[in-house]
């Protein structure tokens, strides 16, 4: 059983961080700035976290479960039912979620940590999920459109709050044929 004051702490930690996010740029954050924010001691950060990118890298773990959640939902539903729409990826419970944490979310994608970053690993999960989706290699041309199309509806769902219907989403698509004709 875990010691709940532990995870308070934690928590708390997180949520300081993610406050400090909003008004000072991540390389600018310390170790001792987030102590002073949070209202402990050095030492206490250092029992939850090694440095700051460890507290980085793990916020933006927990904040992509809920994708990978919806993926594993997803597959459940597509082996019980006959016609599936994959297009219900985005969901009223992961619309809701993004919605919901919208502020989080953004400032936890604005994390410039290179492959560790939140968009790079969405679009990685992304990639592996859409390429047994299609049956498809994760390298096919097919897979970095379909993972681009997913990350422009993250996008446009935390901009516009809202999932872009199918019927945006065939204009959209239509209009770029006719780009490329």
């Amino acid at each position: 059983m875990a010691d709940l004051r532990f995870e308070r702490t934690e928590q708390m930690l997180q949520q300081s961080f993610l406050k400090l996010l909003e008004t000072t740029p991540f390389h600018d954050i310390s170790i001792a700035k987030l102590a002073k924010k949070s209202l402990i001691d050095r030492t206490t950060f250092y029992a939850h976290y090694e440095n700051i990118y460890e507290l980085a890298e793990q916020l933006i773990d927990q904040y992509l479960e809920h994708f990978a959640d919806a993926f594993e939902q997803n597959i459940k539903k597509r082996e019980q039912e006959k016609k599936f729409d994959s297009y219900s990826f985005f969901d009223e419970e992961l619309t809701a979620y993004l919605i919901g944490n919208r502020k989080k979310i953004m400032l936890v994608r604005a994390l410039n940590l290179g492959m560790n970053s939140f968009d790079a690993k969405l679009r990685s999960l992304f990639k592996r999920e859409y390429a047994k989706t299609l049956n498809v290699s994760e390298n096919a041309f097919t897979i970095y459109l379909v993972v681009n199309l997913a990350m422009s509806n993250i996008d446009f769902i935390l901009e516009k709050q809202r999932v872009p219907s199918k019927k945006e989403l065939k204009k959209g698509l239509i209009k770029i044929e006719e780009f490329l004709s």
